[in-house]
């Protein structure tokens, strides 16, 4: 999909590679819950014909590589449990086409889930898969520098700090710095730093009191609302001139260290 072109920054292109691991991880314990998941049917169904053991294996396998995505969320392992569900929706299909030649009956909803799994697991792949050396290249103590900083801006309270704006349902902040404005979300799922002069741009009705803004990013489309108070600060400070600067945070050494370390110590 088309995204906004200051994306391409290597700033957010480290953002985004660390986010997409986020997502990868996160795609793996749902990998893990769906392993067990066919692990204990499995089990079950071989009371029946012990061919239904082949859906214990393939659930094994599934949570096997899983945990193996938790320890390392790379594309590699992002591949290995999208075959891996697709070999075990092939196997129901097998399966129920077996049940409807020898007896005759045909029941679709065994196949319900693992599609929708399997299509699942292959469209993340797909999505993620033009970042495949961007993924692998982030370092471990950038990702714990990007952590860092998203504890720090949680930990603030937003009445005693003009420079941090938080969306009404409290699921991103932004730190706002001379030059641009660095949006975290809590669940670290999305984050990255937009130039204060592209800010205005995103902002859906500027006249409105309580702003909204929609960025194209590369994983999706996001959209961002603030309350009247939080909008109110991100008005005093995109009505301010950005003067040239190293872009570090001014909200206490903590941060800034955070920051810097995500940067590389520039």
């Amino acid at each position: 999909m088309e995204y906004e072109s200051w994306f391409n920054t290597d700033e957010n292109r480290t953002l985004l590679a660390i986010c997409a691991r986020k997502l990868i991880g996160n795609i793996a314990i749902g990998g893990i819950l769906w392993g067990i998941i066919n692990i204990v049917w499995g089990i079950i169904a071989m009371q029946d014909t012990m061919i239904n053991a082949g859906v214990a294996l393939l659930g094994l396998m599934i949570l096997g590589v899983g945990i193996e995505a938790l320890r390392n969320p790379t594309l590699r392992i992002l591949l290995a449990e999208t075959v891996v569900t697709v070999i075990l929706f092939a196997w129901n299909l097998g399966i129920t086409a077996l049940n409807y030649l020898t007896i005759g009956t045909f029941d679709p909803v065994g196949l319900i889930f693992p599609v929708i799994i399997a299509v699942f697991f292959f469209n993340s792949y797909r999505k993620l898969q033009p970042m495949k050396e961007l993924i692998a290249s982030i370092q471990p103590d950038e990702i714990k520098a990007t952590k860092k900083i998203c504890k720090t801006l949680v930990k603030k309270k937003l009445k005693n700090e003009p420079t941090i704006v938080q969306t009404h349902n409290g699921r991103c902040r932004a730190q706002l710095m001379e030059s641009k404005a660095f949006f975290i979300q809590r669940d670290l799922m999305r984050s990255f730093a937009v130039p204060k002069d592209q800010i205005q741009k995103l902002i859906v009705k500027p006249d409105a009191k309580s702003l909204k803004i929609s960025i194209n990013h590369p994983l999706g489309k996001l959209s961002y609302s603030f309350d009247r108070k939080n909008s109110e600060k991100l008005r005093n400070w995109l009505s301010t001139n950005a003067e040239p600067s190293n872009d570090q945070p001014e909200t206490g050494p903590e941060l800034e260290s955070a920051y810097v370390s995500l940067r590389g110590g520039q």
